[in-house]
């Protein structure tokens, strides 16, 4: 492990000198112009016309290299174990395929009988639209048709579909409509290390589901830095883990200057890492929100400019439209620095990235108690994530990985990040499961938590519902919580929508509620 010097000269200058520079690693120099995506608010005007699009591949070639792919080697083991048992845990290195094939062997293998579908959870709406639509395109067949997918705003679903990507909130309404799954198959938790409450939750119900009303339901939990050996016996599930296609990656450290933004000291980076020639192929930088990518791409377009580099820079975030996502995503003959938000670091596919740069931050959901909601804050990422992060370096070829942390950092980071059960509140969570089952909050504390939520944070959480209506004295969920309950907000806005429908004031206090949950709602709804 290599830690770089601080910055050169050249670095600062943004000198365009190319001594040193491996002639198999140069950058192309056919023109000075750097061009960013329409994301950013200031990038430059409509480019699409400069370049045409590549041609795709004929279905039978990505059929062909979708066979190919590592999860594909324990196909087999993977049909006789759902054979043996209803449930799995498989985890799988980063660049597997297991969020593409583990549901197509689950159809090839007619596991899923042919009028049933398989339910694949992804934690966020990027992931399912586009693992939904590489799926389809992988079959031959149009997104909405035998693959399809929903997420709170979109649905891309027909009778026809037999595999639904999905986000994890809107499986659970399904799960609230028909707790028995009627035309379910298969469940498919994808990047469950995330451990998002709402992934706790489906799992706890799907297995409800599984003991009271559908033995015959298959349930696959899959991940690519999961802790497999303490989950499975848990689950009751056999475990396997698929090796992912890796090259070797070099890991560097580039702590920044004090006071230095980080967007600053990732270009700083990246210029060193061109001046060496120790760049290949695409870069994907990583920073925790929007706000910083869009610095990042400024700061970097300006200094590619600078040196007479020629590449395209783009933002990638989960507030982007579907068009400006896929305007980000598409490939291109030129290099290509991509940045984004952890939504890159599992479960999409970036082709060509062979440089990563790494922030190691990301916001991540945490109790506020002077608002007494879930506020984002910045955090440290653990060492796992960091790890998956790198690993995106190296799918297609040796690459470089700069962490812009020091080692000493790294190594005090935990290793695995820490279940959202344990930092955020719990009313909401806790007020689906009283509200989804028969027993309000008797079935809460016999609910099959994997990690249990902390008894004086479920204490407090029930203490509020019965404050706000939705619980009585006994626990049972009354009538006003159950409508909350159906609401994608915390309770307490959830009742103020409930209380305004009532006093026909519902347009300026659903405006009020979008503001106090801290959610652009227009860029929200765009974004889905």
């Amino acid at each position: 492990m290599e830690t770089i010097r601080p910055r050169s000269p050249i670095a600062r200058r943004g000198s365009s000198s190319t001594s040193g520079r491996r002639k198999s690693n140069r950058w192309p120099r056919r023109s000075s112009r750097v061009r960013s995506c329409t994301s950013c608010s200031r990038c430059a005007s409509d480019f699409r016309s400069e370049r045409p699009r590549r041609r795709k591949r004929p279905a039978s070639s990505r059929m062909t290299n979708s066979a190919t792919l590592p999860v594909r080697a324990v196909g087999d083991s993977i049909v006789a174990a759902l054979r043996r048992a209803n449930r799995l845990v498989l985890s799988a290195d980063t660049g597997s395929g297991k969020s593409t094939q583990v549901p197509r062997i689950l159809l090839e293998s007619g596991l899923v009988p042919t009028r049933e579908r398989v339910l694949v959870l992804e934690p966020r709406r990027l992931a399912a639209r586009l693992l939904a639509r590489r799926v389809a395109e992988e079959l031959g067949g149009a997104p909405g048709d035998v693959v399809g997918w929903q997420t709170r705003f979109e649905r891309v679903w027909s009778e026809r579909t037999r595999v639904g990507f999905v986000t994890e909130g809107v499986f659970l309404r399904k799960w609230m409509d028909d707790p028995a799954l009627g035309g379910v198959g298969a469940v498919v938790l994808d990047e469950f290390h995330e451990r998002s409450v709402l992934a706790d939750l489906a799992l706890g119900l799907v297995r409800r589901t599984q003991r009271e009303a559908r033995p015959d339901l298959k349930l696959i939990v899959m991940s690519a830095t999961l802790d497999a050996e303490a989950l499975a016996p848990a689950l009751g599930a056999e475990r396997i883990h698929a090796e992912g296609r890796r090259f070797p990656v070099e890991t560097r450290h580039h702590p920044p200057i004090a006071g230095e933004a980080p967007w600053s000291t990732a270009s700083a980076a990246l210029e060193e890492l061109i001046h060496e020639g120790a760049a290949p192929g695409d870069v994907l930088v990583f920073m925790p929100g929007a706000f910083e990518i869009d610095r990042t791409v400024e700061t970097m377009s300006a200094a590619l400019a600078r040196r007479g580099e020629r590449a395209f820079v783009a933002g990638l975030h989960g507030s982007m439209s579907p068009e400006r996502q896929d305007e980000a995503l598409q490939s291109r003959r030129e290099r290509r620095v991509i940045v984004a938000t952890n939504v890159a670091q599992t479960s999409i596919t970036i082709d060509g990235v062979a440089t990563v740069i790494d922030s190691g931050t990301a916001r991540v959901f945490r109790h506020d108690p002077r608002r007494a909601l879930d506020s984002l804050v910045l955090e440290p990422i653990s060492r796992a994530a960091a790890d998956q992060r790198a690993g995106r370096a190296g799918r297609t070829r040796p690459g470089n990985c700069v962490r812009l942390w020091s080692e000493r950092d790294h190594a005090s980071r935990p290793e695995f990040d820490e279940p959202e059960i344990r930092r955020v509140d719990l009313c909401e969570a806790l007020l689906t499961v009283a509200a989804a089952l028969p027993d309000g909050w008797a079935d809460i504390e016999r609910f099959e938590w994997v990690d249990a939520p902390p008894r004086e944070h479920a204490a407090q959480a029930r203490r509020v519902l019965e404050q706000i209506g939705c619980l009585d004295a006994g626990g049972a969920v009354t009538e006003i919580g159950r409508r909350t309950a159906r609401l994608p907000l915390h309770p307490r806005l959830g009742r103020a929508l409930v209380e305004a429908e009532r006093g026909g004031a519902i347009e300026r206090t659903a405006a009020w509620c979008a503001i106090a949950a801290s959610r652009d709602f227009v860029e929200e709804r765009d974004a889905s």
